[in-house]
């Protein structure tokens, strides 16, 4: 190219220059001075005359052309030229300005997306680019040929052909028309295929484009008709509204295409006939009667589909609201239960495949009979008498009562607006018979209701006579009742004294028990098996049979006794004001510490029997409940609800209407605020307090006596000096309501004189109420509850007064050990209470960390063997811990213990960290317990010491045959969260569970500051969904250490203060540290730990404005497990010497029968026997066959 450029100007040289000798030929006569003249003088001019302008041309893309434009061309040259050379193939063309300064060069002329240099000739600079690319635009394009395939389109380029884009049955999408060398532009394909319009013929009626493709818009669809000026358009989809009924429309759907701007096209659908022919509109009638309104829809087969719509009527009037349906191919349906003479609003609202139509009409029913009460006859005078009767409703328009009377009296029948007459100048001692209807206006009559009625003597002649006849045998009958009661107050007497002479001859000489002596006198008792125990409780008559019973084996009151052997004595039994036949209840009033009828010892009400129970507690003015049982108890009924759930609110049982006003859900406990109102009495409702104890195993007693103290100080503290007796009742009313009563008393007697009579309290006790303290459990269960009130006293605190006490057990004086030191040196240390023969043996020696800090057998973590486990193991399978024995199902040893939760048995586990030997043992004891939250209390290595071996990694790890790996770490200020995700290699699922490490316990005895602890606990029981119930609870909580206890001993103990103090406002950081003690070894065993969880409860509930804050939780309910404590002892201070505790085979005493048959009088037993009951009997409360000891042992260090 650069070649030919150089030609062309070669030879327009060389034509230059022969222009130029021809001009000197012709003036060769000029002489040559004279040329020589010129030649300077045109040097000159060239040297010394003005500049000239240079000619500039710029390039512009025009809508059909590039525009060439020339400046400051040389008027000397007669022509330019423009030459455009194509860069991509190098061929040129040359186009001559003219006379014109600007120059096009067509789009037609050039080649699509191609690359040119532009030159004007002469010679110009460009100014911008001398280059120019032909790009596709839209204006481009000029023309649309739509296509079955394909749309094509044509340009104003110098194209040979149409450029088509292929449609691949895509609708309304996006694609782009490439031409080679092109970018190409997006062009929008139109439908795949030609539209498809339907028609629904309803009311209202719809066209549909049926074959719509998902990204294309809706369609027009215009409807025309010959006979209607009324044509229309309307989307597709939507209600046709404009359409006339029975009305042909030829309907179009147009599709409007316009991909470009240049270019649109409409794709329209094949014409539609359609007729609205359904109407729907006023074709339903409604015909009332009086208590039913029959909806009728008028609909054929003529003007509707009858088939696929449904159809429903509802007819309201204010809170009333009834309906019905119609379905195929029935119509008419009937709306019942609704009340006569009532205006309803009726709607009724058809459907077809998405579309509705409704309309409201106001219809009434008709008058029905008037609805009035039964007549009462009431007396006025001897030969006068009034009937009255109450309306509820006329049904109608207002209207009159009648009444008939027969015999008939003067005036026959009586009428009246309302429902009261008075019947006067009657025979006297005549039986008459009125009747009483009433008609309202419309003419419907009521039920005629006959009430009969005798008039009296005329009792005026002789009333005087009556008056002092009446006053002279009262009088009389004063007399008589007064010499009867000084009767019966002198055979009581002598009953009693008679009965203090008999248990003379069959009570042991047992002499009350000083405060001091206690633990050394339940030594005593419990050696050799606990023989004492049961001697004394065996001597103890069961029922004194000098007290009659003759009430409770009434015909009509035996059906009120639940067991038939359980009978209150008539002396002082509990009556009902009822009197007569209907005065009996199956309860006794109880003698507490020399306070008269402080108890009310009962049965669990039966569910005929509640309204009594009821009754008895508004007639003694009973504000305390105490429930030592569950209404079921291994799938026996043991006592009736009566009391109202929170769903229902308030239930009635006779008289009384009882509510719920709140419900607070306790471990062991339930309280709920109930109010009671007499319907027959207009005396306020009253407040009673219902307090259920739930934790009484089914089996046996309690193994903490602990609960039964804590449970009387609930009821303690809702006791007034204004309330009547204190009613208890378990589901016989003897066996754990006496245990209770005799608990309360004795705690009483303890404190007013420092002695206990508790074997002379018992034998009272069934002097009031056979079968009192039922089982020597039972009698063993007080022993030792009162021990344990004796020796750690009251040590719970509530919440509100936290601070001010935790302060007061601060203070010393002088070189005094402080209260809170005293506290600490009472907890006993437990050594060697258990055995730990499995930890102990040499195969197992090498997995513990330390030798001093094993578990117990009896509540060691097991982890079966994989060739035992099917499906993996859940926590909730293991059984209770009851012994210290093996489990006959091989297991593997970890050094880590199951502790109590304050929710639930075994909520926690306490685990020394693994060894590089144990890590797979510990991740296996994590997945078969299903742990969800780990809480490691100590850097893997402190001091140089390893504390616990890595069991996680940030990549996926095998120990052995269980697999970890980190799926999410958040590192804290104070601790670290990771997700651990663990499997085991022969198992498809996999376990999740998070752990919590503790940063701020390295190198220190505890935590600087309890605050750090306490934020981490907090995290823990909100993102765990650890919430305030025993939801959530099922899995442990596994916390570690370096031997699972020093520091993993304040993390459980904080655990269940805070689980306490959240639900009951309470904490006991004693008894909290004294359980956690009886569980592992190792627990809580510095003082400075000790004070470290009372600081840390400070720090977790601060006083806010002179008052603690408290949080806002929820308590729920739970079982505690059976748990024996232990009896242990020391010499001195500084030696304490373990002694083990010492079992005795529990007495499992007989559970009444369920009354059936009236029985005899039962005669006193002899000592052998007291232990058994009659043959039909069954056992209430038995004895826990797997713990062979007389009750629960308590904790006693001297």
């Amino acid at each position: 190219m650069a070649t030919l450029l150089g030609l062309r100007f070669l030879i327009l040289a060389l034509t230059g220059l022969a222009v130029c000798k021809e001009s000197t030929g012709q003036n060769s006569t000029t002489p040559p001075t004279q040329q020589t003249t010129i030649a300077n003088s045109s040097k000159e001019n060239q040297t010394k005359g003005p500049e000239v302008s240079t000619c500039v041309y710029t390039i512009t893309r025009g809508k059909d052309a590039f525009q060439v434009k020339l400046e400051n061309i040389d008027i000397k040259t007669k022509t330019y030229s423009v030459e455009y050379i194509d860069n991509f193939d190098n061929s040129n063309m040359t186009k001559e300005f003219g006379s014109n300064t600007d120059l096009e060069i067509k789009f037609k002329d050039l080649k699509l997306c191609h690359n040119y240099t532009v030159h004007v000739i002469p010679q110009c600079e460009a100014r911008g680019n001398a280059t120019f690319d032909t790009e596709l635009k839209e204006t481009d394009i000029t023309n649309m040929n739509l296509k079955t395939d394909k749309v094509c389109f044509k340009t104003k380029w110098n194209l040979t052909h149409w450029w088509c884009i292929e449609k691949n049955h895509e609708s309304c999408t996006k694609k782009p028309l490439t031409i080679k060398h092109c970018k190409g532009i997006s062009i929008t394909l139109p439908p795949a295929e030609t539209p498809n319009i339907t028609f629904m013929n309803w009311m209202p009626s719809r066209l549909n484009w049926t074959n719509k493709p998902e990204n294309c818009r809706d369609l027009n669809i215009s409807c025309t008709s010959n006979g209607s000026r009324h044509n229309f358009i309307v989307e597709s989809g939507k209600n046709v509204t404009e359409a006339q009924l029975f009305q042909k429309y030829e309907c179009k759907g147009i599709f409007h295409y316009r991909p470009l701007a240049c270019c649109e096209e409409n794709i329209t659908s094949e014409d539609l006939v359609i007729n609205v022919t359904c109407d729907v509109r006023n074709v339903t009638e409604f015909k009332p009667s009086n208590t039913s309104i029959k909806a009728i829809w008028n609909i054929t087969k003529e003007n509707c589909p009858m088939s696929g719509f449904s159809s429903e009527v509802t007819c309201f009037s204010g809170s009333k609201t009834e309906s019905c349906t119609l379905q195929p191919p029935h119509k008419e349906c009937d709306v019942n239960h609704l009340e006569p003479y009532i205006k309803y609003k009726c709607t009724f609202k058809a459907e077809y495949d998405g579309l509705s139509h409704s309309e409201t009409k106001d219809v009434k029913t008709l008058p029905g009979r008037p609805n009035i009460s039964k007549p009462e006859a009431r007396f006025i005078s001897s030969n006068a008498f009034r009937v009255n009767c109450t309306l509820f409703k006329w049904n109608g328009g207002n209207g009159m009562f009648h009444a008939e009377i027969f015999p008939a009296s003067d005036k026959g029948i009586y009428k009246n607006e309302t429902c009261f007459f008075i019947f006067d100048n009657l025979n006297y001692l005549t039986t008459y018979k009125v009747e009483v209807y009433g008609k309202n206006s419309n003419g419907n009559q009521s039920e005629r209701f006959p009430v009969d009625y005798t008039t009296n003597y005329n009792d005026r002649a002789v009333l005087g006579f009556l008056v002092f006849l009446i006053i002279l045998t009262s009088i009389a009958l004063l007399f008589v009742l007064y010499k009867i009661y000084l009767l019966k107050r002198k055979q009581l007497s002598d009953e009693r004294e008679m009965d203090d002479l008999l248990p003379t001859n069959t009570l042991l000489p047992v002499e009350p028990i000083s405060a001091d002596a206690l633990v050394e006198t339940y030594k005593k008792k419990i050696a050799d098996e606990g023989r004492l125990f049961m001697e004394e409780f065996q001597s103890i008559p069961r029922i004194f049979s000098n007290y009659t019973v003759k009430e409770a084996k009434k015909a009509e009151n035996q059906s009120k006794n639940r067991y038939v052997d359980i009978l209150p004595y008539d002396y002082n039994r509990v009556p009902l004001s009822n009197g007569g036949r209907h005065d009996y209840i199956n309860a006794s009033f109880i003698e507490g510490y020399k306070e008269s009828n402080k108890y009310i010892a009962a049965q669990g009400p039966k569910e005929e029997t509640i309204g009594d129970f009821w009754r008895m507690t508004w007639e003694q003015n009973t504000s305390i409940i105490v429930m030592v049982t569950r209404c079921e108890e291994g799938n026996k009924n043991k006592c009736a609800q009566y009391w109202p759930s929170a769903e229902r609110e308030t239930e009635i049982f006779d008289d009384f209407v009882v509510k719920i006003k709140g419900e607070e859900n306790c471990p062991d406990y339930i309280i709920r605020r109930l109010s009671v109102m007499n319907r027959k009495e207009k005396t306020p409702e009253r407040e009673v307090t219902h307090i259920q104890f739930t934790s009484w195993p089914d089996h046996g007693v309690p193994g903490d006596p602990g609960l039964l103290l804590k449970l009387r100080r609930r009821v303690n503290s809702f006791k007034n000096v204004f309330s009547g007796p204190i009613v208890t009742h378990c589901s016989a009313g003897v066996g754990r309501t006496g245990t209770y009563i005799c608990i309360d008393a004795m705690i009483e007697s303890l404190e007013a004189e420092g002695r206990v009579d508790i074997y002379g309290y018992v034998a009272k006790l069934r002097r009031q109420r056979c079968l009192m303290v039922q089982v020597e459990a039972q009698y063993v269960l007080i022993h030792t509850a009162l021990i344990e009130y004796n020796q750690f006293g009251e040590t719970e605190i509530s919440l509100t007064d936290f601070h001010s006490v935790v302060n007061t057990l601060r203070q010393k004086e002088g070189n005094e050990p402080s209260l809170l030191e005293m506290e600490f040196q009472k907890i006993p240390k437990f050594k060697n209470w258990r055995t730990s023969n499995t930890a102990s043996t040499e195969e197992n020696k090498k997995k513990n960390r330390n030798s001093s800090v094993v578990p117990y057998d009896f509540n060691r973590v097991l982890i079966k063997l994989e060739e035992d486990i099917s499906n993996g193991s859940d926590a909730e399978e293991d059984e209770d811990y009851s012994s210290d024995e093996e489990d006959e199902i091989p297991t593997k040893y970890i050094n880590a213990s199951y502790m109590d939760g304050y929710w639930c048995p075994k909520g926690l586990i306490a685990a020394q960290g693994p060894l590089s030997d144990t890590v797979a043992d510990f991740l296996q004891m994590l997945y078969q317990h299903r742990v969800k939250t780990v809480v490691m209390l100590s850097d893997c290595t402190e001091n140089g010491q390893e504390f616990c071996s890595q069991y996680w990694n940030d990549e996926k790890k095998e120990f052995g045959e269980m697999v970890v790996e980190v799926k999410e770490t958040d590192t804290f200020p104070t601790y670290i969260r990771r997700s651990l995700e663990i499997q085991h290699t022969k198992r498809k699922e996999s376990h999740t569970t998070a752990q919590y490490q503790f940063l701020k316990w390295e190198g220190n005895e505890l935590p600087p500051n309890p605050c750090d602890l306490i934020d981490m606990m907090k995290s823990i029981r909100q993102n765990g969904g650890y919430k305030n119930s025993q939801e959530n609870r099922g899995a442990p909580v596994v916390t570690h250490c370096n031997d699972g206890s020093s520091r993993s001993g304040i993390f459980c103990a904080l655990w269940n203060i805070l689980d306490s103090a959240d639900t009951e406002k309470l904490v006991d950081v004693f008894q909290v540290s004294k359980h956690l003690r009886k569980e592992r070894q190792g627990m809580i065993t510095s003082l400075e730990q000790y004070q470290f969880l009372y600081a840390a409860l400070e720090v977790a509930f601060p006083v806010q404005n002179g008052e603690v804050k408290k949080s806002a939780t929820t308590p729920d309910t739970v079982q505690v497990i059976n748990e024996q404590t232990a009896l242990m002892s020391a010499t001195t201070e500084d030696q304490e010497v373990a002694e083990s505790s010492q079992q005795v085979e529990q007495k499992a005493d007989a559970e009444p029968t369920e009354a059936a048959k009236p029985t005899e009088p039962t005669e006193p037993m002899k000592p052998a026997e007291t232990t058994m009951t009659s043959e039909s009997s069954e056992q209430t409360e038995k004895a826990p066959s797997e713990s062979p000891t007389n009750g629960p042992a308590v904790s006693v260090e001297v």
